[in-house]
């Protein structure tokens, strides 16, 4: 870890800025490469997007009882039928591209003030007879101009960023591909997929020139109907050193896929797996960790998943792999950074007491789950100003 770079974080002094509600299930995060804005992929299909300013008055109101709450303004992007998978954002900040559960992209232009699809692409991932053709993941390269999605086809797809047209396939793995990620120097891409292969691509010549094992991160036992688990997260540290495999290991079942969260840490010069890092919080019954970032101190932060129950957002030190802080949340799907590098913000699942799983209800009666976005600030709170008289 640097130490310079960690004057401003104090990770274990990580504080809960603010809290984005919405009435259904958030999938994936993100925020805005200027820092103003934070996105959010939903269930019902939209994407919402909050002005941070307005959310930090929202959250100081002033001369109302405490228990007064200002509804905090958000702008809907309207334009798919399905869960919201991914979203990315352009280097330069004026293109949002997202995917969804039904194999479709959309771009969006950001500059207006509510932003409309620039382009779109339906079943980019066409899936087999019968399956959508989910897409899991997508990424941009470094220069903005191609997108990379893959997902449940097993094939990886580039694309226009400018048109939406197409720009040729990736074809190595053998199974659902969960992840992507970027090396720092914009040459080289690396997949993750059900089984825990990870091959890193030369994205010039378009071919694998290496393959990571991350078989660890996959189960698959005489009485399972499927495979279970895979490489669910994938980043790399500032320098490209480092490559963190974020998933879960020994699933007891496929019912629900129960297993350990897991990170493999990989040295990135030679391809070697050199930690295995776990949970505090974590237990045998939890699920994948879903969403990871290195800090600008080299500090790794994860949030995890299990099903039904509060999990943890936790940040290690990968030199020693030691656990540095846990912050209790409910379960999450994604994780993203702040431009600054002190804010981190996550989509996770809140309850609404019922599931109707076994219960008799009415379709205008039935309840969905609620999403929340929590923004957490990793530096020290700052005292509050005092009182004037």
């Amino acid at each position: 870890m640097n130490p310079a770079a960690s004057t401003k974080l104090a990770v274990t002094k990580s504080w809960l800025r603010t809290t984005l509600e919405h009435d259904r299930q958030l999938y994936c995060c993100l925020f805005s490469r200027d820092g103003r804005f934070v996105f959010a992929g939903c269930q019902d299909g939209t994407i919402l997007r909050w002005p941070l300013e307005s959310i930090e008055k929202a959250a100081a109101p002033r001369n109302k009882s405490p228990k007064t709450k200002t509804p905090v303004p958000r702008t809907i992007l309207e334009g798919h039928t399905t869960w919201v998978s991914r979203l990315a954002i352009t280097a330069d900040g004026k293109r949002l591209v997202s995917s969804d559960l039904h194999g479709n992209l959309i771009a969006w232009d950001l500059a207006a003030k509510k932003p409309a699809p620039a382009w779109r692409v339906n079943n980019a991932h066409p899936g087999r007879p019968g399956d959508p053709g989910w897409i899991r993941a997508i990424a941009l390269t470094s220069d903005g101009k191609t997108l990379i999605s893959a997902g449940t086809d097993a094939i990886i797809r580039l694309w226009s960023v400018a048109d939406g047209k197409p720009a040729g396939t990736l074809d190595g793995h053998r199974g659902d591909i969960f992840s992507l990620a970027v090396h720092p120097d914009g040459r080289s891409l690396v997949s993750g997929d059900i089984f825990g292969t990870v091959n890193q691509w030369d994205l010039s010549k378009r071919k694998v020139v290496r393959v990571l094992d991350a078989a660890q991160l996959h189960t698959r036992k005489d009485n399972f109907l499927a495979d279970v688990g895979g490489v669910r997260s994938l980043a790399f540290d500032a320098k490209g050193t480092r490559l963190a495999c974020g998933g879960m290991t020994d699933a007891k079942s496929n019912a629900f896929c129960p297993g350990h969260p897991a990170v493999l840490l990989f040295d990135w010069a030679s391809g070697k797996q050199t930690r295995l890092l776990r949970m505090k919080k974590g237990k045998a019954d939890d699920g994948p960790i879903n969403g990871l970032k290195f800090l600008a101190d080299g500090t790794l932060v994860g949030q995890g998943e299990r099903l039904h129950a509060v999990c943890s957002l936790e940040f290690w030190n990968p030199d020693d792999g030691k656990v540095l802080h846990v912050i209790d949340t409910p379960s999450g799907y994604d994780l993203d950074l702040h431009p600054d590098g002190q804010q981190i913000c996550t989509p996770v699942w809140i309850a609404n007491g019922r599931s109707g799983n076994g219960r008799h209800a009415k379709p205008d009666e039935y309840k969905a789950h609620f999403g929340h976005v929590r923004v957490y600030q990793l530096t020290e709170k700052p005292a509050p100003a005092p009182a004037k008289t």
